[in-house]
C-alpha cells in the first residue's frame, strides 16, 4: 500500500484506492480560497445599498418639491382672492359713498320743494306750481332710486366682512345712522361730516386687512 500526498490523502493498494480522506483546511484557507466570492457579494450589497438610500432620497426630494409646488399654487391663489377681496371692499365703498351723496342730494331737494308749495300764495301762478309739482315728483322718485341703491350696496358691503367684526363696527354705526336720515323731512342740507366719516373707516379697515395680508406666514416664507 501506498500513499500520495495532495489536498486529498489517498491510499492505494496497486492500482486500486481503497480510502480517500480529505485533508483538514483552516478557517484561513476557506476564507481565501472563497475570497473572491465573498468580495462579489460585498459588492452586490453595497451597490444594492447605495442604490435603496440614492432612490429614496430621490423620492423624498420630490415629494419635498411636489409640496412646495401645491403649496406655491394654494398660496398664489390666495394672494389672488385676497386682492380680489380688498378691490371689492374699495368699489362696493366708493359706490356706497356716492350713493348716499345722491340720497342726502335727493332728500334735501324733495324737502326744498315740499317748503317752497307751502310759501304759495293765491297769486302763485299756475305754470309755479306745475313745476314745482314736477320738481317734487322728480325729487321723489330719483329719491327711492338712489334708496333702493343705498340698500344694495349697503348689504353687499356687509356681507363681504365677518358678522361684528370689531374694525367695521363704527362704520357700519355710521351707515345705519344715514339710512335712518334718508327721507327725513327735516333735512335741508348735506351731511359731509359722515360720508368723510366713512371714507376713514374704510381706509382704516383696507389698510388693516392689507397689512394683515403682508404679514401672512407665507409671504414671510417667500
Amino acid at each position: 500500500m501506498c500513499k500520495i500526498e495532495t489536498d486529498l490523502l489517498l491510499k492505494t493498494d496497486g492500482n486500486i484506492p481503497i480510502e480517500l480522506v480529505q485533508a483538514l483546511s483552516s478557517w484561513q484557507d476557506i476564507l481565501l480560497n472563497n475570497l473572491p466570492f465573498l468580495i462579489t457579494i460585498c459588492i452586490i450589497s453595497l451597490a444594492a445599498f447605495v442604490t435603496y438610500r440614492s432612490n429614496k432620497t430621490s423620492i423624498a426630494s420630490q415629494n419635498d418639491l411636489a409640496t412646495k409646488a401645491r403649496r406655491e399654487e394654494q398660496e398664489n391663489k390666495i394672494s389672488e382672492f385676497r386682492h380680489e377681496w380688498l378691490q371689492e371692499v374699495r368699489e362696493t365703498g366708493s359706490k356706497l359713498v356716492q350713493t348716499i351723496h345722491d340720497c342726502q342730494y335727493y332728500t334735501k331737494s324733495n324737502n326744498l320743494s315740499h317748503s317752497d308749495i307751502k310759501k304759495n300764495t293765491d297769486e302763485t301762478s299756475i305754470n309755479s306750481l306745475n313745476s314745482q309739482k314736477d320738481s317734487i315728483e322728480h325729487s321723489f322718485d330719483m329719491l327711492i332710486k338712489k334708496r333702493s341703491e343705498f340698500y344694495r350696496y349697503e348689504a353687499k358691503l356687509k356681507l363681504l366682512f365677518k358678522v361684528d367684526e370689531k374694525e367695521t363696527k363704527k362704520l357700519f354705526k355710521v351707515i345705519n345712522s344715514i339710512k335712518e336720515a334718508i327721507g327725513d323731512p327735516n333735512t335741508i342740507s348735506l351731511d359731509d361730516e359722515k360720508i368723510n366719516t366713512i371714507i376713514s373707516e374704510l381706509q382704516i379697515v383696507l389698510k388693516t386687512e392689507w397689512e394683515t395680508t403682508k404679514n401672512r406666514t407665507w409671504l414671510k416664507d417667500t
